[in-house]
């Protein structure tokens, strides 16, 4: 497997983990879930082959990911 297929799979891998942990922990739908994930810096950066984000647990990005759905929220509150 390619370095290019393996972050890739990996990419897919944790998209996955990370829209169910969504799911569960927000009680959003799929749907939502992903089109969170997917506008979010932390998927800009899980994406970004630099960043080798894509080998870090589901748990250590859903951590980023939940910091920066919290200072979203945190700020439309604020506008």
């Amino acid at each position: 497997m390619t370095g290019m297929k393996r972050m890739e799979f990996l990419k897919l891998k944790l998209t996955e983990e990370l829209v169910a942990i969504l799911v569960e922990e927000t009680g959003c739908s799929i749907e939502h879930a992903f089109a969170r994930l997917y506008s979010s810096q932390t998927f800009a950066k899980l994406s970004d082959p630099h960043t080798k984000l894509y080998v870090q647990s589901a748990g250590y990005v859903y951590s980023l990911l939940e910091e920066e759905l919290s200072e979203k929220s945190v700020r439309s509150v604020n506008l």
